[in-house]
């Protein structure tokens, strides 16, 4: 891939890393599986075997199974990475994305494989919780929810990730609704993107398959984290075990695969919380 950058753990962080005991581990991403939703502007996830065992034999009657998958960057539980948003043709850094990019060779500038690996404490917001009740289309999550939510509540540092939930992680099986194509989905506002880049979040996540409030037309909220705050936006994540255990403090790992030239990825995003002592 002519011209573009190879990062090979290059990345340096300061890493608390939570102290050694036993810790519940809560896996945070939506399954894969064929016919799950997916936003009209991605391709679907597919899923097929492409040898049973018994197809292919090995000596003492061994067999060995394999399948192939298809999926587009930002399908499923996902990050979006710096290069998914621009605006006049600039990605965060100023970088003119038009110049960087073609369709064998993806993105040659801010590549999904460069993001670093999430490591870091991260708090949960579950405005469903907060508001008492399912939020609709015309709820979205802002600086006075947020405000409102730590105000009682260890509050983001920092380095730190905030995750988002709507209660839209509960309508995963009915595709229509949950992607909101013709009525809406709640999310972040603007205003509530500015609280969390004011505080120093190193990402975000939410719930549904977009992230901000939809309808968004011009993707204010995408542009604001993405394009002027470098900040990735992680979407369709299963919250809802985390919420019920009323888990709102906990150590976060989630890494991009490494895609040459991505826009997003795939991602399996995992909450640690202590056995002993709740954070």
């Amino acid at each position: 891939m002519s011209g573009a950058r190879d990062h090979r753990a290059a990345w340096e962080q300061q890493v608390d890393f939570p102290p050694s005991g036993r810790y519940r581990i809560y896996d945070l991403a939506q399954q894969l599986y064929t016919g799950i939703p997916h936003h009209p502007n991605h391709p679907p996830y597919s899923f097929t075997l492409t040898k049973q065992h018994g197809e292919v034999m090995y000596p003492d009657d061994v067999s060995a199974a394999a399948e192939m998958i298809t999926t587009g960057g930002h399908v499923g539980t996902h990050v979006d990475g710096l290069a998914h948003v621009s605006r006049l043709g600039r990605v965060y850094g100023g970088v003119d994305i038009t110049a960087h990019q073609s369709y064998p060779e993806g993105m040659r500038e801010v590549s999904v494989h460069e993001l670093a690996p999430l490591l870091t404490p991260a708090h949960l917001v579950d405005a469903t919780r907060h508001l008492g009740r399912p939020l609709t289309p015309e709820d979205g999550v802002d600086a006075e929810l947020f405000e409102e939510w730590f105000a009682d509540r260890r509050a983001p540092e920092p380095g730190s990730v905030v995750l988002v939930r709507t209660g839209w992680d509960e309508l995963w099986q009915d595709n229509a609704r949950y992607l909101g194509t013709n009525t809406g989905a709640p999310g972040v506002t603007l205003s509530g993107a500015r609280w969390l880049t004011e505080r120093g979040v190193v990402a975000s996540g939410c719930d549904t398959v977009a992230y901000e409030r939809m309808p968004s037309p011009n993707l204010e909220v995408h542009c604001h984290l993405l394009v002027e705050h470098g900040v990735p936006i992680m979407e369709a994540m299963n919250l809802s075990t985390l919420a019920a255990d009323e888990v709102w403090n906990f150590f976060f790992a989630a890494a991009p695969l490494s895609i040459r030239g991505g826009t997003g990825s795939p991602i399996r995003p995992l909450a640690f919380i202590g056995t002993e002592v709740r954070a």
